[in-house]
């Protein structure tokens, strides 16, 4: 079962991501069924990928190939949801690939290599809050670093060619500012959960992490107040978004990455 749902995650990310990129540089319009369809079921087979491999643990431990993917779990879902919509297209193809390379990850690293999640479900629900902030963060700055293309096309004119597929800059925006607030509303209640329901949040072993994750809720807070209270955007909330999600991911994925590969 395993391989089979390897084999329907691999192709369909692949497949749909190899349509768009044939309807993007070669011009080869294509039935959108012939991208949506397979992105679908890549997904669905996805989920069901993880439901496997975390039962097959009991749901007992989390590491950073089952955090991986899950984010691009979630990520892919939101792009199969809004699969006709122009703003995401460019996008699409890399969260495609990226998702395809998860489930192998997910495959080929035993999951009880993770943190222990039994312990009470305190962990677990700060932990889901946490993914799921960390899912749409992650698309608002890929959003964002569309954003910052789109600019610099429109500005230079260079790239005629991509011009007639360029999704509306302030379309992109939109969604771009919606997500971001969205995922920063989610961080700052999975922060409240982690020191609500966890003892260890400044100890010695998750300082770090806390500390470099709350720099980074406050750092997407000040874009957001920003672009509310003045209309701030361009480059200096792309800039700021950026660097928020470098320190969310070192926060999470790098003490992840040491305590599941350096030091297991």
């Amino acid at each position: 079962m395993l391989s089979l749902l390897l084999l329907i995650s691999l192709l369909g990310y692949s497949a749909s991501a190899f349509v768009i990129l044939q309807n993007i540089l070669k011009n080869k319009v294509l039935h959108p069924a012939y991208q949506i369809i397979p992105a679908a079921l890549a997904v669905a087979a996805h989920g069901w990928l993880i439901i496997i491999e975390l039962a097959g643990d009991d749901f007992d431990h989390i590491n950073i190939s089952s955090s991986l993917a899950i984010v691009a779990f979630l990520i892919a879902a939101l792009t199969v949801v809004k699969n006709n919509q122009a703003s995401n297209l460019f996008l699409k193809p890399v969260i495609y690939l990226f998702s395809a390379l998860t489930t192998l990850l997910l495959v080929f690293i035993p999951v009880n290599w993770g943190a222990d999640i039994s312990v009470g479900h305190g962990l677990v629900f700060h932990i889901t809050l946490s993914l799921v902030a960390y899912g749409i963060l992650a698309l608002a700055t890929l959003y964002a670093l569309q954003t910052s293309y789109l600019n610099r096309v429109l500005k230079n004119r260079k790239g005629h060619i991509l011009l007639s597929k360029l999704p509306p800059l302030m379309t992109v925006e939109k969604y771009f500012f919606n997500l971001l607030a969205l995922g920063t509303f989610v961080l700052f209640l999975a922060l409240g959960s982690g020191f609500l329901f966890l003892d260890d949040m400044l100890a010695q072993q998750q300082a770090h992490k806390t500390i470099l994750t709350s720099v980074a809720a406050l750092l997407y807070l000040l874009a957001v107040v920003l672009h509310r209270t003045s209309g701030l955007r361009g480059r200096i909330i792309v800039v700021i978004t950026v660097l928020a999600s470098t320190l969310l991911t070192l926060g999470y994925f790098g003490s992840r990455f040491v305590k599941d590969f350096l030091l297991s």
